[in-house]
């Protein structure tokens, strides 16, 4: 997997390209870590367009990231969710979760 950061103003986007699973969801803590460093920014933003596939572990990695973003009192979101990995999101109770503003 490949994580790509954005820096905008007061927003900082991570953009996931390939799949999001046991062997890649360290990479998520990493990012999402490096990424609310200061200066803070006012929302952590996670693109998952690119993904082609998450499985559980993906999952726990991003309700992870939200939690972190959370505790520094960063704004979080994911957008992008489609086909298998917003099958996956939607079937785990967690959809709503990761992508409400």
């Amino acid at each position: 997997m490949r994580i790509i950061r954005y820096d905008g103003a007061g927003v900082r986007r991570l953009a996931f390209h390939g799949e999001l699973d046991l062997a890649t969801a360290d990479l998520v803590d990493v990012h999402v870590r490096e990424a609310l460093t200061d200066p803070l920014p006012r929302r952590l933003v996670l693109d998952v367009a690119a993904l082609t596939f998450c499985d559980s572990a993906g999952i726990d990695a991003l309700l992870n990231a939200r939690t972190t973003a959370e505790s520094r009192a960063v704004a979080f979101q994911v957008t992008g969710a489609r086909g298998i990995v917003r099958r996956s999101m939607a079937a785990t109770g967690v959809l709503s979760l990761l992508t409400s503003p």
